[in-house]
């Protein structure tokens, strides 16, 4: 036959097999019907307590029902690396910091902030941050915060030059940006204001206005001590006072009760034979807790000089007013973030990984995992997938 012989039969074969029926097969009598390839759904006013917000640091912020055995993606919304998170109590919106530029990786920079209707997921408002200078480093705590009882947001920016940008959430306007030189992170202290650990091993309180500007500061004396014992830059909320581990084993108690950060003395997690074996906290967010008296610390054995990123073996539990741990959780697969859900019955939700022989970094993982356990008992109650996932995750809790 020739080539455009061939070219003519063809329609007429698979025309020929296209009128074949399908049914005439033994070995597929019943065809499947068609599937259903998106679900659209309209999410509740008020989030169930076994939702989690999960920030994949990569391409989406996921809503997840860890409380469910099927754990059910109920929502995403489109995200980066640097992407990060603020949801409030009992509005019905949530809110991103996010940057873009103009020809995908570069071109002109647009730094953002994004409102999302919390049933719907659709974008309902904007607010363009000026200076392009949002810092833009892998989602974590400390980056976007609140501070008068939700009004205001407060946006990290790192240029290399450290400053805050004060945003009215409601108004949908930019008030300015404050200085904050040789300082990092964002940690909401007093009724107006926010705190932000030093580069001296102080921590600085500035007292706001109703504008949104500087009414008053102060710094603390030196306490974390950069060079022997830093503070890990995630924190815990437990009754107004935020609870930080040391990479050596301590915990660091900062009152954020008044206008301006009061830092409490520090106690050990270890004793001395835990100490000498080795166990340290570690992982990206290390610490979670129940908001009433426990604080959930992930710790690895074994530990040494660079692996305080390196996920951990164990969840150690501490009455932190007595100063005492309380419980050894032990975890089915190594973790690298935790936190509690809320309500009457918390879940502990570790974000975990399964390593890849001879992979330099432990998250270049094979198989990404959400682990739920019992908090009281350490019993794993169920495993969730993550498919795609190779990077640090920031849990949040739903409100």
């Amino acid at each position: 036959m020739s080539i455009t012989g061939f070219r003519i039969a063809l329609p007429v074969i698979l025309g020929a097999l296209m009128c074949t029926p399908l049914a005439a097969s033994p070995r597929f009598p019943n065809p499947l019907p068609a599937g259903q390839l998106m679900k659209v759904k309209v999410l509740p006013a008020r989030y169930p307590d076994g939702w989690v917000f999960l920030d994949y640091a990569s391409e989406r912020i996921e809503i997840r029902d860890v409380g469910g055995d099927d754990g059910a993606v109920e929502g995403q919304v489109q995200a980066r690396d640097s992407t990060t998170l603020l949801v409030p109590h009992g509005r019905a919106e949530f809110y991103t910091a996010d940057t873009v530029w103009s020809r995908y990786t570069r071109g002109t920079r647009t730094d953002y902030i994004t409102v999302y209707d919390k049933r719907t997921l659709d974008p309902i408002g904007e607010i363009v941050l000026p200076g392009a200078k949002r810092a833009l480093i892998t989602a974590m705590q400390g980056m976007f915060e609140f501070t008068d009882r939700q009004r205001l947001g407060l946006v990290f920016n790192f240029t290399p030059a450290s400053s805050v940008t004060v945003v009215d959430l409601i108004a949908r306007k930019v008030l300015g940006t404050i200085d904050i030189p040789g300082c990092s992170l964002i940690y909401p202290s007093g009724d107006l204001g926010f705190s932000t650990l030093c580069s001296s091993g102080t921590i600085l309180s500035l007292k706001l206005d109703a504008q949104g500007r500087v009414a008053a500061r102060r710094e603390s004396a030196r306490f974390n001590h950069l060079g022997r014992d830093p503070l890990f830059t995630s924190s815990a909320l437990i009754g107004g006072v935020r609870y930080f581990a040391t990479m050596q084993g301590n915990a660091q108690p900062i009152d954020m009760h008044g206008e301006f950060a009061k830092v409490l003395p520090a106690w050990s997690l270890l004793s001395p034979s835990e100490r000498a074996a080795g166990w340290r906290p570690s992982g990206w967010q290390v610490v979670a807790s129940d908001g009433k008296k426990d604080l959930y610390v992930l710790m690895q054995a074994q530990a040494h000089e660079g692996t305080q990123k390196d996920p951990a073996q164990e969840v150690w539990v501490y009455d932190v007013a007595a100063k005492a741990r309380i419980r050894r959780l032990h975890l089915v697969r190594p973790g690298g973030s935790i936190a509690l859900t809320h309500g009457s019955k918390p879940l502990l939700v570790v974000q975990s990984y399964a390593p890849r022989p001879g992979a330099d970094d432990p998250y270049n993982q094979t198989e990404g995992r959400i682990d739920v356990y019992d908090p009281a008992s350490g019993t794993l109650i169920r495993s969730l997938n993550t498919p795609g996932f190779r990077t640090r995750m920031s849990i949040q809790a739903v409100h």
